[in-house]
């Protein structure tokens, strides 16, 4: 990971960082004038830390006030190793969460308010513990301070900076999950309800993963798509066909591309890059090297580097 000898970006100056240690991503965006923007998060393997706090305190970052959001696009564990410590510490921010929670999700949701559920995974216990630095802080009187949910469309965050002393608008917007989405999980905690009364078998969330909080961002003219792990589906009210076809808000081509799910082929849309990608657009990866197929592929490499001659990862792949 990088042990950062820079100094901070210009209070005018737009910076996109992506981090991936081979297991994991974390994107930090400076929007300007010290204001910054955390999606997702993983480890620096050297010190443990989050990556990305890592990353701004070496900056001499005030993290505690400068950070605005942030946004867990799901709960992987591999997108959200150390969020909920990342989310504590950015004490003036926003969390961002999916509308489209898995099963396991929203039984951590309802415990805060019925009882312990089973904690399965550190992707669960990053989520419980990001709820209940949530719930510290809520309003007098109010019995819970809840996460803002992403949904198609939805505008997260609208900001005036100012750029050489002319005001530009800064907007970040969700592009899923989608309607459909939402609904297939409803329709999955109606199914765990129900299988409650007749047993303890546990219910299995929906696939593919078209519940990730893809985003759209724009600083002036300059405008950025980050994937998340969202999936290619063969229901066009879901994954990248429903933003493809439904999005009223992807009005202009992007020029930064975080791409989707470590460059998979599975989430590979050849629309994507003719209808929401400028020309040549910087294409930013994460690779995932456990298990017994790492991502990117060879083939996916290739898929990249022919689509764009600005394709960048985040830690060496494995081309056999």
């Amino acid at each position: 990971m990088l042990d950062s000898q820079f100094s901070p970006p210009a209070r005018a100056e737009l910076e996109v960082s992506l981090f991936g240690p081979g297991y994991g991503e974390a994107v930090v965006l400076h929007i300007g004038q010290g204001k910054w923007l955390l999606v997702d998060s993983c480890l620096d393997p050297d010190s443990g830390q989050p990556a990305s706090l890592k990353y701004l305190r070496d900056l001499g970052v005030d993290v505690g006030t400068a950070v605005e959001l942030v946004v867990a696009t799901h709960w992987h564990d591999d997108h959200v190793r150390g969020i909920s410590s990342l989310f504590a510490h950015c004490q003036s921010a926003e969390l961002v969460i999916s509308s489209a929670l898995r099963t396991q999700e929203f039984l951590t949701l309802a415990s805060l308010h019925r009882g312990p559920s089973p904690i399965e995974s550190s992707g669960l216990e990053e989520f419980s513990r990001a709820l209940q630095t949530l719930k510290s802080r809520s309003p007098s009187r109010a019995r819970f301070n809840p996460p803002k949910l992403a949904v198609t469309d939805k505008l997260l965050y609208r900001e005036q900076i100012e750029v050489t002393l002319k005001p530009v608008e800064v907007t970040v917007s969700a592009l899923s999950p989608s309607d459909a989405s939402i609904v297939q999980a409803q329709l999955a905690f109606a199914e765990l309800l129900a299988e409650e009364e007749r047993s303890r078998k546990r219910v299995a969330s929906p696939r593919p993963n078209h519940s990730s909080v893809v985003i759209w961002i724009e600083v002036a003219n300059h405008r950025m798509l980050l994937g998340a792990d969202l999936e290619r589906t063969s229901d066009r009210k879901t994954g990248w066909s429903v933003i493809l076809d439904e999005s009223t808000i992807t009005n202009d081509k992007a020029d930064v591309f975080k791409t989707p799910h470590h460059g998979s082929e599975n989430a590979h849309h050849e629309r994507v890059w003719t209808d929401l990608l400028s020309d040549n657009p910087f294409a930013l990866v994460s690779p995932f090297l456990r298990g017994a197929k790492p991502l990117p592929s060879p083939a996916d490499v290739e898929r990249l580097n022919r689509l764009t001659p600005h394709a960048y990862a985040t830690s060496r792949t494995k081309l056999r």
